[in-house]
C-alpha cells in the first residue's frame, strides 16, 4: 500500500509541477489546466481506492500510511506556492483590505477606488484586485485575517498562501482526530487532503475558505466527541462558537448549525442545546460589532453579488425559466428559493432530531448539497467544505451509492466551470457534465438507499 502511494503521489508531482511550469492561466491560456486537472484526479481517484480497502486487508503502519498522506499534502500544495493566482483574482482584495486596515481605515468604509484611499494604491496589488468600484463583501473574521496576515507578510501573495495552506493542513489534523472519534481508519483523511480541487483553489489561487474549514471540521469533532448521556453546555457553547467563527470568515456555514443542534441522547431525549445557538449568535454578533461605525455597510456588494450568475445548472436554470414564467425576477429562486428550501429541511431535521453524532454530522451534507445545487452562482471553490463529509461516507470499495459519491465525483467535475474563461461563453457541454453526472449518481443514491435488495451483485459483501 505504501509503494503504490508513494508511486501516485510522485506522478501527481509532475502533474503539479506541469502546472507551476505552465505558468498563469488567465488570459488565453486556460487550455492546458483541464487535462492536468484531469490527470491529477485520476491520480487522487487511485489514491482513494487505495486508502478505502478493506478493514480487512489492513495492516501495521497506517502510521507510516498517515505521514506518507500528510507529507504528499504538503508537496503538492507547496510545489504551487510559487504560482502566480490567476485562476482567481481574489487573493488580491484580501491583501488590499489588510493593507487599507492596516492603515487605520474600516474596510467597509471605502470603495477601494475611492480618492480617500488613493494614497494606497501601488502597481503590483492594486492594479490586479477585482471589483475596484465596490466595498468589499468580505466577513469581519475574514478581515482580522486579512489585517493580521498583512502585518506579518505585508503586501506578500506567498504569505497569505502559506497561512491558508497552514489552514488546510490543520483542518486534515482535526478531520484525523474526528475519523479516530467515530471509529473510522485516519488514513481517510487522504480524501480531503488530496483532492486536487481543494489544493489548486488554496495553494494557486488562494481563497479565503481555507479559513473555516478547520473551524467546521472541529465543530464535527466537538459533535463527535460531545456526551451522548446529556447536552453539555460547554460542547455546545464551543460548537456554536467555531460555527459562529467560520460564519465570520464566509457566511454559509451558518446553515450547518440545526444540523449540528438537532441530536438526541444516548436515551432519546431531544434536548433544547440552547448554548449552540448562543453560541452562534454572540460570536457573530460580536465580530460585526468591532466594524460596525456611523455611515459604514457592513455588508458590501453582498446584495448586488446575490444577483449575479455563473455556472447555472440544469436544474438551476428550469427554476430561472419557471420563475420568469411567473412573473418573478430570475434571481428569485436562488436569493429565495434556496433560503426557504434550507429553512424547511432544517426544520425537519429538528422536527426528527439525529440519533447519534455521526448521524448529526452527515445531515450536514443535505444544506451544503442544497447550497451547491440550488446556486445561480456557482463557483468552483464552493464546494470544498463538502470534503470533510466525503471522507467520513465515501465507499469505493465495495461501490455504495450515497452523498459521498455523488459530492466526490462533483469535485472532479466542477474544475469544468473554468472552461467559461476560454473564450468567455457558456458551453453547454461543459455544464451537463458537470451536473448530469452529479443527478445521475444523486438519483441512484435515493434508489438504492430505497432499495437495498436491489443492489447489484458486484455490489454485494459476503
Amino acid at each position: 500500500m505504501i509503494a503504490r502511494l508513494a508511486l501516485l503521489a510522485l506522478l501527481s508531482c509532475i502533474l503539479y509541477g506541469a502546472a507551476l511550469a505552465h505558468g498563469d492561466f488567465r488570459p488565453g491560456r486556460m487550455e492546458p489546466f483541464f487535462p492536468i486537472y484531469a490527470g491529477l484526479f485520476v491520480l487522487y481517484g487511485g489514491a482513494c481506492w487505495i486508502a478505502l480497502r478493506p478493514a480487512a486487508a489492513r495492516i501495521a503502519g497506517s502510521r507510516l500510511t498517515l505521514l506518507l498522506v500528510f507529507a504528499g499534502a504538503i508537496i503538492f500544495n507547496a510545489i504551487l506556492i510559487p504560482s502566480r493566482p490567476t485562476l482567481s483574482d481574489d487573493m488580491y482584495r484580501y491583501i488590499w483590505d489588510g493593507r487599507v486596515q492596516a492603515a487605520g481605515i474600516n474596510p467597509y468604509r471605502f470603495r477601494s477606488n475611492a480618492p480617500e484611499l488613493a494614497p494606497l494604491r501601488d502597481l503590483v496589488i492594486y492594479p490586479r484586485m477585482n471589483r475596484p468600484n465596490a466595498v468589499t463583501i468580505y466577513p469581519p473574521g475574514a478581515q482580522i485575517a486579512f489585517a493580521a496576515i498583512w502585518r506579518v507578510f505585508p503586501n506578500s501573495v506567498v504569505g497569505v498562501k502559506i497561512v491558508f495552506i497552514g489552514a488546510v493542513l490543520l483542518g486534515g489534523v482535526l478531520l484525523v482526530l474526528l475519523l479516530r472519534a467515530l471509529g473510522q481508519p485516519p488514513e481517510r483523511a487522504l480524501i480531503y487532503l488530496w483532492n486536487p480541487l481543494l489544493i489548486f483553489e488554496i495553494a494557486h489561487a488562494s481563497h479565503v475558505d481555507a479559513l473555516y474549514l478547520p473551524l467546521v471540521i472541529g465543530a464535527f469533532l466537538l459533535r463527535a466527541r460531545s456526551p451522548n448521556q446529556r447536552a453539555d453546555w460547554r460542547f455546545e457553547l464551543a460548537i456554536g462558537g467555531l460555527l459562529g467563527l467560520a460564519t465570520l470568515v464566509k457566511l454559509y456555514p451558518a446553515i450547518l448549525a440545526v444540523c449540528l443542534w438537532s441530536v438526541r441522547d444516548a436515551e432519546g431525549r431531544r434536548s433544547l442545546r440552547m448554548a449552540l445557538p448562543l453560541g452562534l449568535v454572540l460570536t457573530v454578533v460580536a465580530g460585526y460589532a468591532l466594524y460596525l461605525q456611523p455611515g459604514v455597510n457592513v455588508f458590501g456588494f453582498l446584495g448586488s453579488y446575490g444577483r449575479e450568475f455563473f455556472n447555472i445548472s440544469p436544474l438551476m436554470r428550469a427554476l430561472i425559466d419557471l420563475a420568469q414564467a411567473f412573473g418573478l425576477r430570475w434571481w428569485t429562486v436562488g436569493s429565495y428559493g434556496m433560503p426557504l428550501l434550507i429553512i424547511a429541511v432544517s426544520l425537519a431535521c429538528i422536527a426528527f432530531a439525529a440519533q447519534t453524532a455521526r448521524s448529526a454530522i452527515m445531515r450536514c451534507g443535505w444544506m451544503i448539497g442544497i447550497y451547491l445545487l440550488i446556486n445561480h452562482n456557482l463557483l468552483s471553490w464552493y464546494a470544498l467544505w463538502l470534503l470533510p463529509l466525503i471522507a467520513l461516507d465515501l465507499a469505493l470499495r465495495p461501490l455504495r451509492f450515497n452523498l459521498a459519491l455523488a459530492g466526490w465525483a462533483f469535485t472532479g467535475t466542477l474544475a469544468l466551470s473554468y472552461v467559461f474563461f476560454i473564450d468567455w461563453q457558456v458551453q453547454p457541454w461543459a455544464i451537463g457534465v458537470q451536473f448530469w453526472s452529479v443527478y445521475i449518481l444523486l438519483i441512484a443514491a435515493v434508489w438504492f438507499a430505497v432499495r437495498p435488495d436491489r443492489l447489484l451483485p458486484w455490489r454485494k459483501v459476503a
